[in-house]
């Protein structure tokens, strides 16, 4: 096989034993990434057809008028003025990628191309996914009703959800207690819809979960929701359950537990909205090859702060953390 120059500093599949004339075997198994969660846990038709940088979209709050005003005999009525308010979500995030290939490269690869085209069209795809679930799953941690978190939540102040340095330890004798915590705090705040509620627990709770469900068969129902092949509960007293690795542990230096934070709420409260709203094949400049551009723009919002809960807790089924 005659040899081809390849341009300083590029990798060229040339290298490679499928540009030295070597059988082709197929690409191995890429590792088993999770499902996109996103559309469980946004409202994203209210942001939909915003799709350039910088646009933004207002909600008007329900005008309010006031509590009603006792009556006396021959008085003179006060009038109440009908009061509102607004506030408004941004998309303005924007974010690229752009990947060059050799045109001989394309010619090398002959019938495996359109696979090793769509093996790292799709990388990109999920490394974009990544960007998003980070922007909301932070975003949602950080604009949560003040009274949906931390020792003191609920109406009254009477409801312990937990914080970084003194958080709720859950085992399988309280965490049905906890999940009704959970609940009580949003059902306070009059923000709790049967069907559309959601609560992100991280993988760890997961053997919580299956140890409690054959303790306590009262948490979950059995015929519907728990599936028993995977041995998992889909809906715990009305939440939605949603399992990830992306929410990301810290280390109590106490108790030198991993201390996760719970994330629950309705589906409607948190806006967002992301899309790739420019793609392109360009011919590179100098050079037989060329670049696939992609522009993304993505963002959004709290529209229902109260419509959210936060926890932070330790399960008694994780080990101590001996590594620092």
């Amino acid at each position: 096989m005659a040899n081809t120059t390849v341009a300083s500093g590029y990798k060229d599949l040339l290298e490679t034993p499928l540009g030295k004339g070597v059988v082709y075997a197929g690409t191995i198994i890429d590792r088993n990434f999770e499902d996109d969660m996103l559309y469980y846990i946004t409202n994203s038709t209210v942001l939909d057809e915003l799709t350039r940088c910088g646009q933004v979209i207002q909600f008007n709050k329900p005008p309010r008028v006031g509590a009603w005003r006792p009556y006396e005999l021959n008085q003179k009525m006060v009038s109440d003025q009908p009061t509102s308010d607004s506030f408004c979500v941004t998309v303005c995030d924007m974010a690229y990628k752009s990947i060059k290939i050799d045109e001989v490269s394309i010619y090398r690869a002959c019938d495996n191309w359109d696979a090793y085209e769509t093996g790292f069209l799709n990388d990109a795809w999920y490394h974009l996914s990544e960007l998003w679930h980070s922007n909301v799953l932070t975003g949602m941690q950080l604009q949560v009703s003040a009274r949906n978190l931390g020792k003191n939540a609920g109406r009254y102040g009477n409801i312990d959800l937990g914080s970084i340095g003194n958080a709720l330890h859950l085992t399988p004798d309280n965490i049905v207690s906890f999940f009704s915590r959970m609940r009580d705090v949003l059902q306070d705040a009059g923000r709790w819809y049967d069907g559309e509620m959601y609560v992100i627990v991280p993988r760890a709770m997961h053997t919580l979960l299956l140890e409690t469900m054959f303790a306590k068969q009262l948490c979950c129902n059995t015929g519907e929701s728990v599936l028993f092949k995977g041995m998992r509960a889909s809906d715990v007293l009305g939440f939605t359950v949603i399992e990830t690795d992306r929410i990301r542990p810290v280390v109590d230096p106490a108790t030198r537990r991993l201390v996760y934070p719970i994330l629950a709420g309705w589906n409607e409260a948190y806006a967002f909205t992301g899309d790739i709203i420019k793609a392109r094949l360009k011919e590179m400049d100098g050079a037989f090859g060329v670049t696939y551009d992609m522009l993304s723009v993505y963002g959004g919002g709290v529209i229902y702060p109260e419509a959210m809960a936060k926890a932070y807790v330790t399960f008694s089924t994780d080990g101590v953390v001996t590594r620092p």
